[in-house]
């Protein structure tokens, strides 16, 4: 629930933050972490001779190198990234949601419930971790003729013993428990969502160089006398610029856009300008960066199960295609942007019931007495939320969708590479990481306020007492 009316301003708000030393803390800690994050993500696979490898943007080495933050391009330890893990959280949500009763009665047992699935979601992690670890190895050698890419020597997959097999698929799977470690640590002792933050920095580190490459894709792609050469290039990436921003601030009013359902109290007396009501905030994209993340850990199986199969398999032909025609399942076919269309959607919709839950939110109504102007309690209130969220979703979730697979359309009429279009997965995981990060900041620093002040108030009333005392004490010895 909240306020239509704020009384601090953004520089209010950071001075507070910057007065505040537990937050501070919190969020040195955070630093820490991501730094330490993208040092070991520098740390090169043992036995690799670095090459030319690039992770293509249009298709599973894309979405994987997304989710690894930059990982994979650099061939490092934390190569597989969070994208298993992800997986896991994925089917034990689904398996939770009265599919299986004993884990449906784990998500309905508050901390210690959530505690039990978060160790079947890592017990889950660990066959993901393996598959695409070897995915991994088979994607750096898949070229390894035109990248200059070795491993041991070795040029080739089936080159390799079972030992240094063996030994590298421990390395990627530990680095995928590394980051699930960071990740963890930056949830309970930082400040955000640790998982989201990872993939965020990584996106971000790469922003300077994915701005250069596209600059370097627009030059070239221009040939005229060198007269006219020089301000098209100009006029070229200032439209660049000009799209990109557009399109980001039209992620960012997307996900601050909210639904208001005005709520009132029992007992204050009917209220008839609901200006002067609080409101439950229900945001046009109530699921958050979450939806665009699954959905792209969901494309990247298909490209891991066919770095199992053989050239000449037809699945795998299904899957990536070959040289002379596209899979159906990856990101530069229009059936693979349809299908992480659906995807981001689906999960809009179901994730976003997980976040507000309106059968709990009604129970919480009731017996707090409070409820929606011109609806009943208990079902009806259930109901109106329902809807209400429904009707926003359906608003939300195609925008974000539509957002998400922009540059891979826009790919497809100009051949641009996906990377260098504007709008994309990377730039919702900018917008909303960046915006639940903040967030989180002015929470931390709100609760870190109140635990203060709370403290302040009972020292004093402790200290009040004891003076209390101790001078009744002094009159009855006088």
């Amino acid at each position: 629930m909240a306020n239509h009316k704020t009384n601090k301003s953004s520089f209010d708000v950071l001075k507070s933050i910057f007065k505040n030393k537990n937050v501070i803390f919190s969020l040195s800690i955070t630093g820490f972490l991501v730094l330490l994050f993208h040092l070991l993500s520098t740390i090169t696979l043992p036995g690799i001779t670095p090459g030319k490898f690039t992770a293509d943007s249009n298709g599973f080495a894309g979405m994987l190198n997304l989710l690894a933050g930059g990982g994979l391009s650099r061939m490092s330890i934390l190569a597989v990234g969070v994208s298993p893990y992800i997986t896991s959280q994925i089917i034990v949500q689904l398996l939770s949601s009265d599919l299986i009763p004993p884990l449906s009665r784990a998500a309905k047992q508050g901390e210690r419930g959530r505690r039990k699935l978060e160790i079947v979601t890592r017990i889950i992690t660990l066959p993901f971790a393996v598959a695409q670890g070897y995915a991994v190895i088979a994607l750096m050698l898949q070229s390894s003729a035109q990248t200059g890419v070795k491993i041991f020597g070795h040029d080739a997959l089936n080159q390799l013993n079972l030992g240094e097999t063996f030994g590298l698929l421990f390395i990627l799977t530990a680095g995928t428990y590394i980051c699930i470690f960071l990740g963890d640590m930056i949830t309970k002792r930082g400040v955000g969502n640790g998982i989201t933050l990872l993939i965020l920095s990584g996106i971000v580190s790469s922003f300077f160089s994915d701005f250069t490459v596209a600059f370097q894709t627009i030059a070239s792609s221009i040939s005229s006398s060198s007269e006219v050469r020089l301000l098209t290039v100009i006029l070229s990436c200032t439209l660049y610029v000009i799209f990109y921003i557009a399109i980001l601030f039209a992620v960012i009013f997307v996900n601050a856009s909210t639904r208001k359902i005005p709520i009132q109290q029992t007992g204050q007396g009917l209220m008839t300008d609901f200006n002067d009501l609080p409101y439950l905030p229900i945001k046009i994209n109530s699921a958050g960066v979450i939806p665009v993340i699954f959905a792209s850990s969901l494309m990247t199986i298909p490209g891991t199960i066919a770095q199992f199969l053989p050239d000449s398999s037809e699945v795998k032909w299904f899957i990536v295609g070959n040289a002379s025609s596209k899979g159906y399942l990856t990101l530069d076919s229009w059936s693979g942007i349809s299908i992480f269309f659906l995807l981001i959607v689906m999960f809009s919709f179901f994730y976003s019931y997980v976040q507000i839950n309106p059968q709990q939110l009604a129970e919480n109504f009731t017996k707090s007495g409070r409820f929606i102007p011109g609806i009943k309690f208990g079902d009806n209130t259930e109901k109106h939320i329902t809807k209400s969220l429904s009707r926003v979703n359906w608003i939300g979730a195609p925008i974000l969708g539509i957002i998400a697979v922009l540059p891979y359309i826009v790919s497809q009429f100009t051949h641009i590479p996906s990377g260098m279009a504007v709008g994309g997965t990377g730039m919702i995981i900018i917008v909303t990481g960046t915006l639940e990060l903040w967030n989180s900041i002015i929470s931390a620093a709100t609760t870190s306020g109140y635990s203060q002040a709370k403290g302040k108030i009972e020292t004093k009333i402790y200290e009040s007492k004891e003076n209390i005392n101790n001078d009744s004490k002094l009159e009855k010895l006088w």
